[in-house]
């Protein structure tokens, strides 16, 4: 489930964009697939950060409203802030993507690369020919 306020579901379409800008470029980079998945991933999190820190300062650019509070006589600015994504404002995720980018990379690059399975009946031997025969002693005659 996708928990987000305001525009911050923008963070999450930044990381798609990303990553399918960074698969052709992962693509180029590699042949091996995981390396190729592991540069997509930084390619996501640099443009998530990317446009969440653009589309963060310009959206919350500018001044905000002054308010008195009456009791006290203090002066209240408020602003306006470009929502956040799990909590977390779109301004941070500045920072956060391009973090989570690349521990996602490094952990599809530590991951052991997964060979193809051959057919099952290129495996699979007849039991009997797989084990070895084994004489038993005959019985004595009585």
């Amino acid at each position: 489930m996708i928990i987000w306020s305001g525009w911050g579901f923008l963070v999450a379409v930044f990381y798609v964009l990303g990553y399918l800008v960074g698969l052709p470029v992962g693509s180029l980079v590699s042949d091996d697939p995981n390396t190729a998945a592991a540069v997509s991933f930084i390619c996501a999190g640099l443009v998530a950060g990317l446009g969440s820190f653009l589309f963060a300062r310009q959206f919350e650019k500018g001044e905000g409203r002054a308010f008195i509070d009456e009791a006290t006589q203090q002066r209240i600015v408020v602003r306006k802030h470009a929502g956040s994504l799990f909590f977390v404002p779109t301004r941070y995720w500045a920072y956060v993507a391009p973090v989570l980018g690349i521990a996602l990379a490094v952990l599809m690059m530590t991951t052991p690369p997964v060979e193809p399975l051959e057919p099952a009946a290129a495996q699979a031997e007849p039991a009997a020919a797989a084990a070895p025969a084994v004489e038993t002693p005959a019985a004595p005659a009585a």
